[in-house]
């Protein structure tokens, strides 16, 4: 590699991710697609897009990065390298007959599983023929520190065609950033001392709505449970699951509460039979942590940051439809309560409520003995609006595959994509069996959520 050039160093909000990097925890993201070619074998339309990548030399800074982390709180080096050697970052892998969806899912486990290697760039992009029904894969994944799940999304997005006829487009490491362009109008933004003010107020608001019967979720709230296990091991176990984005509308319509409701309802339903099934459910509620992201200041170049709310999952609550309007009270809540801070204090206020969790990642021992700010991560992400094409093969699913912090075993990540929300589960192998299970019972969830509103909605067939 090339003699690295201009050192400088992460932010704070992007070095927190190097800090929690460890064997057991490797801190990446990654996205799944499946994609059918038309008129054309799946392994004939891999070769072409295999050698065509590999020509594809010239790499955006951002995907020529060194990230040397650093122990907290002093934040990672940033070493900008001249030289990026596709071949090992571009793979190419071929599954045995007969490549079916549990076989590509055990590979991709063992992809998911394994850490990027810090002496490189951190991403890597695999292409993946041999599946059933003359389909293929592409898996790509790259270190949380580099680029968050919301722009990994929007950055796949644009490395593929919107017309089946283009040509092949060029790879997610070939294309920068979106220039954007500044307001002609400047507005006044807050002092430090007004945004510090205002994120300590807000702060003190959720701290203290953890000691009340407020709908709004504090942190530290959440009770130990079978998702928050002392110790988890470094293997992952990959499942996803599809749904109709019609029928998560016309819930969303009939019940009045948004489409992000609907799909925490279906997860929290899904694990508490789960954890019914396993005889491990809390009487408290499960809390959900639900990533924000929060858009860059207009007329900046820099990446959107990410930010959280806390959300009663009413997973204790047997009723689905009362379920639903609890998620709702929380969700609207939460939102109404972070309208009221700056859009330049949200970063800060996040870090400060993520404050325990940090502490608790951090301090050797403290996930066994210190109760979990929240039991598991669900994120819902808006994917391409149209239908994306590669090679003149349509990507059918797209999967988002997230990360576990300690003492997390499960975490939930959604992502919405011609006509469908697409669901990826990730799961620590060691700790929580058979989460094919979960997946199975979101299916299910959609079903008795419709089963109750059926009456009411003329174009939704009723259960038998």
């Amino acid at each position: 590699m090339g003699r690295p050039k201009r050192r400088r160093h992460l932010e704070i909000d992007d070095s927190f991710w190097t800090w929690l990097e460890s064997p057991e925890t490797p801190m990446h993201v990654a996205a799944l697609a499946i994609f059918t070619p038309d008129d054309e074998p799946a392994a004939a339309v891999v070769r072409r897009i295999v050698t065509a990548f590999q020509h594809h030399r010239d790499v955006d800074p951002r995907f020529r990065l060194l990230i040397s982390g650093r122990r907290f709180p002093r934040r990672a080096r940033l070493d900008l390298t001249g030289d990026v050697e596709i071949d090992f970052h571009l793979r190419h892998h071929s599954l045995p007959a007969p490549g079916v969806e549990c076989e590509l899912a055990q590979f991709i486990s063992r992809l998911h599983s394994s850490r990027l290697d810090a002496r490189r760039p951190m991403w890597e992009v695999h292409v993946i023929d041999g599946l059933h029904d003359n389909r293929f894969a592409i898996y790509i994944k790259a270190h949380h520190a580099l680029i968050n799940g919301v722009d990994a999304v929007r950055l796949f997005g644009r490395s593929l065609a919107t017309d089946p006829d283009a040509p092949i487009t060029a790879p997610v490491w070939a294309i920068g950033r979106r220039a954007l362009t500044k307001s002609a109008a400047s507005r006044a933004r807050p002092s430090r001392a007004e945004l510090l003010s205002a994120i300590v107020r807000a702060t003190k608001t959720l701290w203290r709505a953890g000691q009340s019967n407020s709908p709004l979720v504090g942190p530290c709230t959440a009770p130990r449970s079978a998702l928050n296990p002392g110790e988890t091991g470094p293997q992952r176990q990959i499942r996803t699951a599809a749904i109709e984005l019609a029928r998560i509308k016309r819930l969303s319509k009939r019940s009045g509460t948004t489409l992000n409701d609907i799909v925490l309802t279906a997860c929290s339903t899904a694990l508490r039979r789960y954890l019914l099934d396993i005889d491990a459910l809390p009487e408290k509620p499960l809390v959900v942590g639900c990533p924000v992201s929060i858009a860059a200041p207009e007329g900046s170049a820099a990446a959107s940051s990410i930010g959280i709310m806390f959300v009663d999952s009413a997973s204790d609550e047997p009723d689905a439809n009362i379920r639903l309007s609890r998620i709702a009270r929380s969700t609207r809540a939460a939102k109404e309560h972070q309208a009221t801070l700056p859009h330049e204090a949200l970063v800060g206020y996040a870090t400060l409520a993520m404050a325990p969790h940090t502490l608790r990642q951090l301090v050797p021992g403290a996930v066994a003995r210190v109760s979990p700010t929240f039991n598991l991560i669900v994120s819902n992400v808006s994917g391409p609006d149209q239908t994306r094409y590669l090679a003149g093969a349509r990507m059918v699913e797209m999967y988002p595959l997230s990360l576990l912090f300690k003492g997390e075993a499960l975490n939930i990540t959604a992502v919405s994509y011609d006509g469908q929300m697409n669901f990826g589960f990730i799961a620590c192998r060691t700790a929580l069996p058979h989460v094919q299970r979960i997946a199975q019972y979101l299916e299910d969830a959609f079903d008795e959520l419709e089963s109750h509103y059926a009456t009411a909605i003329p174009d939704l067939p009723r259960l038998a």
